[in-house]
């Protein structure tokens, strides 16, 4: 049994709600509906404690939510640390369509923009709490975008201490969250960079060979993109990709995450980076085709 840290500074709630198809311009009802808190670091936590691991997530949270959170990581297995924040949880929506024929799902997701945190002493806060946590884990995992409000160099702050500290780091961030903590000394660069391939292009800008781009990483990087495989560069080897699985899916969302779990799980375990990726394209596989209600 490995131990994790997750810290994901964007808590989200999620609803999920499933239709026919969806008219536009009318009211439409559905019987078919979920809601749950979710987001990366929920859904790598979640991940990651089914597969057996000991897990705690680093999150910040609304007072008024902190009891339910808790609640939810418990009934799902993972340990949650929950820095009291006075800005509101965001809330977005995933519709899943079946179409009439029954043939496919098409999943669409409908992203409200976090919240900036409002608490003078959060961030400060969140690192008493990050430092307290680290000496007991051997990996830690960055993954989705920061709030706004938090230090611009947090990230790459918070990867340095866990290099510091002996353990396995994997980023799955973007923009100056990427590129801050791949500027670091070589020392202190993440173990394990994994963007999917829209996130690169975002913080590199598209007029780059995206392949190019992940072939220069200064670091061992993981690139998904959704039906369409995965890139693998490991520094010093070539450039390697898996395909996806095809398989009849139900719901999309959160199969890049269940890709970290799974893959995270397996390097802890000792497996090499292309054999954790094949555990990584199965895990989102199976996430795809779970039942979402």
């Amino acid at each position: 049994m490995s131990s994790f840290l997750i810290v994901s500074l964007n808590p989200t709630y999620q609803l999920i709600m499933g239709y026919e198809r969806i008219s536009e311009g009318d009211v439409n009802r559905t019987e078919k509906w979920k809601s749950c808190f979710s987001g990366k670091g929920v859904n790598v936590a979640r991940g990651l404690a089914k597969l057996g691991n000991d897990v705690i997530l680093l999150t910040h949270m609304n007072p008024s939510r902190v009891k339910e959170f808790h609640a939810q990581a418990a009934a799902e297995g993972f340990k949650s640390c929950a820095i009291e924040d006075p800005s509101p949880i965001r809330t977005c929506v995933t519709v899943l369509q079946t179409g009439t024929n029954g043939i496919g799902v098409t999943t669409t997701e409908l992203v409200q923009e976090s919240p900036s945190i409002e608490g003078r002493d959060t961030e400060a806060s969140v690192l008493e709490a990050y430092r307290k946590i680290l000496p007991s884990v051997k990996c830690v995992i960055f993954t989705g975008t920061r709030s706004p409000g938090y230090s611009t160099d947090l990230y790459p702050d918070m990867a340095k201490l866990a290099k510091q500290a002996g353990c396995y780091v994997v980023i799955d961030v973007k923009r100056g969250d990427l590129t801050g903590s791949l500027d670091l000394a070589p020392e202190f660069r993440p173990d394990l960079v994994k963007p999917n391939l829209e996130e690169l292009i975002q913080t590199f800008g598209g007029a780059f060979d995206p392949l190019e781009l992940v072939e220069n990483l200064p670091c061992n990087a993981v690139i998904t993109n959704g039906v369409k495989g995965c890139f693998i560069h490991e520094v010093g080897c070539e450039l390697a990709h898996i395909d996806a699985l095809r398989v009849r899916s139900q719901n999309t969302t959160g199969c890049g995450d269940a890709f970290t779990a799974a893959m995270a799980d397996s390097l802890m375990r000792g497996a090499d980076l292309l054999a954790a990726c094949h555990a990584g394209t199965r895990a989102g596989a199976l996430k795809a085709q779970e039942e979402p209600f």
